[in-house]
């Protein structure tokens, strides 16, 4: 088994190349579930499709009135769903580009959105300190679950085959067993902006804004590690895993990112990414490939 040293060597640090279109800060990019392609949103209030390999722009999605917080990809590549600053869900069909339907509920700014493992539900978190549930099959735009336990401001989702896990600004992650119908919560005693989960299930990222990402046991809710360096205190930032879950990434307020050694929790790496913010980051399912955005209108691509 190689080293972390070794292995840090081979951390995606080099930039590919840039893909530019959007108009103002983009606020998140996602590769689709085999990374052969791209979602990013932004202030300009659009969604756009890219082949990040070959930098070429596929398409452009237009329908919100606000800037796009969050977009997701379905597992089969054929919908999308978006949300943003108008409260709006959208449903898309990738190919035509067109809205399939508008989920509706809640009743302030949409930060967060996913797809269940199915394809079946969308589920969102928003401004309006709820998470809601819907249902893509039926006709029906409003939700069929509304999660209200919060005490603040709801700013990201994840989903498993069995759970609904939110991070929110009230310093909490609550897990909601949904065939329990049971809800466990985690207070970090700081706001949770971004939460991803290990490519294993078995461990929850946390990224807060004093300028700490956690590492949680999710079966258990201990906490493992800190991991620190970067500035994150006012603004909405990813975390996540590389996808052997050896490293921990996360970006910074002054445009670096940091790669962290998941056990020991060293900075072994770190590079400026970007002018400013780095807003986002997703890492590749399968191999030493990256992209991050920013608030200086950029998406970069990471080898």
């Amino acid at each position: 088994m190689p080293s972390s040293g070794s292995a840090a060597q081979h951390l995606p640090r080099t930039e590919a190349r840039s893909l530019s279109g959007h108009e103002g800060a983009v606020l998140a990019v996602r590769f689709n579930r085999d990374g052969n392609y791209c979602l990013s949103c932004g202030k300009d209030r659009t969604l756009r499709l890219w082949n990040p390999h070959t930098g070429a722009h596929v398409k452009t999605y237009k329908s919100h009135a606000r800037e796009v917080r969050d977009v997701h990809s379905s597992s089969d590549n054929a919908k999308l769903v978006s949300c943003g600053a108008d409260r709006q869900i959208f449903y898309w069909d990738v190919a035509s580009g067109r809205v399939i339907r508008k989920f509706r509920g809640h009743n302030s700014e949409v930060n967060s959105v996913k797809f269940n493992e199915y394809n079946a539900v969308v589920v969102s978190a928003g401004y309006d300190r709820t998470v809601r549930a819907f249902d893509c099959r039926s006709q029906s735009s409003d939700p069929i679950q509304t999660i209200d336990t919060f005490q603040d401001s709801v700013m990201s989702v994840n989903l498993t085959k069995t759970e609904i896990i939110a991070g929110s600004v009230d310093g909490t992650v609550r897990t909601f067993d949904i065939r329990m119908g049971r809800e466990t919560v985690d207070n970090l005693g700081h706001p949770v902006n971004c939460i991803s989960l290990s490519n294993d299930g078995n461990c929850l990222l946390a990224n807060c804004l004093d300028s700490t990402v956690r590492l949680l046991d999710k079966s258990s809710g201990e906490l493992l590690q800190e991991y620190k360096g970067h500035a994150c205190k006012s603004f909405k930032m990813d975390c996540c895993l590389t996808n052997d879950d050896a490293f921990v990434v996360g970006g910074s307020e002054d445009g670096h990112v940091f790669f962290w050694e998941l056990v020991d929790a060293p900075v072994v790496a770190r590079f400026r990414a970007h002018s400013s913010v780095v807003t986002s980051i997703s890492y590749h399912p399968a191999k030493a490939c990256m992209l991050t955005s920013s608030v200086d209108g950029s998406i970069r691509v990471w080898t």
